[in-house]
């Protein structure tokens, strides 16, 4: 975690570089309250992902979090920030950094903001709190800038601000996701075994699935053969969006063998498209890339 001294001089220069005449909270007094604090998360939550439901638990097998939360006060959508937090997933999921993304929306008119998630074509699920739940058990700040946190395992504070309009901000949390780079595993993971590497041999990591479509749902499945020394261990599989979602065998597999995993793709817009699952597992590298393309046409 870094350290408070740290995160205090960060939050004096953005409240300088954000100061409001009106405000009267400030950056020292919420990372003092913020920062260490463990945030509820409600049961029996739901995610969309342009107007279709699904559930995403897989995000909550990373070692980080990064929960923002915004209500239905004025422009929901830009308040968010979709652009911006399609740059910062790309980021880290260039990076291959193990982290998982909660947007919370309290919204009085999904409806409108639906259509603004399809014009920016975001396809990451979202959680719809429609009896605001979140924040009955959280309270949290008033401020925008102080309703996105950076979460541990344990959904502990660790870091408070938005990355997306300022490099400092996103600076701190590079340095905390970092060190989640190619590390691959969880706790949970059998780590005795996990630290021996193998290597693997796909049997095609690039499938284009040419033009088809909108109500058409693609299935494709990879071959991956174990082609190293020590059993492959698959951690989790993290794609590009909710609207790609991963079936793969949850058990070590042998020097020799092979296993499968399949993506399932369900379109939500039209036009081309370029989707990629990261299979997280104990080759050097920490993961294995693999790709689907294609275009999405009305009829």
């Amino acid at each position: 975690m870094l350290q408070t001294s740290k995160l205090l001089m960060m939050f004096f220069s953005l409240t300088i570089l954000f100061s409001c005449t009106n405000s009267n909270q400030s950056a020292e007094s919420m990372v003092k309250k913020w920062v260490g604090a463990e945030i509820h998360i409600p049961s029996n939550i739901v995610y969309k992902s342009i107007s279709k439901d699904t559930v995403s638990k897989s995000i909550f097998n990373h070692s980080y979090k990064i929960l923002v939360y915004v209500d239905s006060t004025g422009c929901t959508g830009c308040r968010l920030g979709l652009d911006e937090w399609k740059e910062i997933i790309d980021r880290c999921q260039t990076k291959n950094y193990d982290v998982g993304f909660l947007f919370v929306v309290q919204s009085s008119d999904y409806g409108k903001f639906e259509h603004k998630l399809e014009m920016a074509n975001f396809t990451y699920p979202i959680i719809y709190d429609m009896t605001d739940n979140f924040n009955n058990a959280n309270s949290f700040p008033s401020e925008d800038k102080f309703r996105t946190f950076l979460l541990d395992k344990d959904n502990r504070v660790v870091i408070i601000g938005s990355p997306i309009r300022n490099e400092l901000i996103w600076e701190l949390y590079d340095e905390v996701l970092n060190k989640t780079k190619n590390s691959g595993f969880s706790q949970g993971t059998n780590l005795k075994l996990s630290k021996r590497m193998t290597s693997v041999a796909v049997n095609q990591d690039s499938v284009c699935l040419g033009k088809f479509k909108k109500k058409i749902i693609k299935q494709v499945s990879f071959r991956i053969k174990n082609s190293g020394p020590t059993p492959l261990i698959i951690q989790n599989v993290n794609t590009s969006c909710g609207c790609t979602v991963a079936k793969y065998a949850r058990k070590p597999i042998d020097e020799g063998e092979s296993t499968t995993v399949a993506l399932e793709f369900r379109p939500n817009s039209l036009g081309y498209f370029t989707k990629t699952a990261d299979v997280v597992c104990n080759v050097p590298e920490g993961y294995v890339r693999l790709k689907i393309s294609g275009e999405v046409v009305e009829k």
